[in-house]
């Protein structure tokens, strides 16, 4: 065997053994890249529908309520400006702009409402 000939096979060899072990290396990084990609995916979308749930909640509370503290407003700030980033519906928004609107009251006045609120709901009368 000569020189061109070795030369012909070990580049035969070499090729076929790290082409195909590249190529293999590159198509798991690929799959690992969108699997990380979809789990992000995932977990966003989780993360949307928790601050969903939670913004949807609280101004249900604050507008059935007809006001709103300045710490529960600030909250509402503190979860909706992520929320909104993020993608968030405009079910969202629609809570938020109408608690925007209600009036600042104190916190003993808010506890006061929800109380006058829960004797209202379980039908109790302030004349018993």
């Amino acid at each position: 065997m000569n020189a061109s000939e070795t030369q012909v096979l070990l580049t035969a060899l070499f090729s076929s053994i790290f082409g195909s072990g590249f190529m293999s290396f590159v198509i798991f990084m690929i799959q690992r890249r969108d699997k990380k990609k979809e789990s992000r995916s995932a977990e966003a979308e989780m993360l949307i529908g928790l601050g969903h749930d939670k913004i949807v909640y609280l101004t249900d509370c604050y507008v059935k309520r007809g006001a709103i503290t300045l710490k529960e407003k600030r909250n509402l700030e503190f979860l909706a400006q992520p929320y909104f980033k993020a993608g968030g519906n405009g079910d969202g928004k629609i809570g938020y702009d109408a608690c925007q609107k209600l009036d600042v009251v104190s916190e003993d006045v808010a506890e006061e409402m929800d109380l006058m609120i829960k004797r209202k709901e379980y039908g109790i009368d302030d004349d018993e």
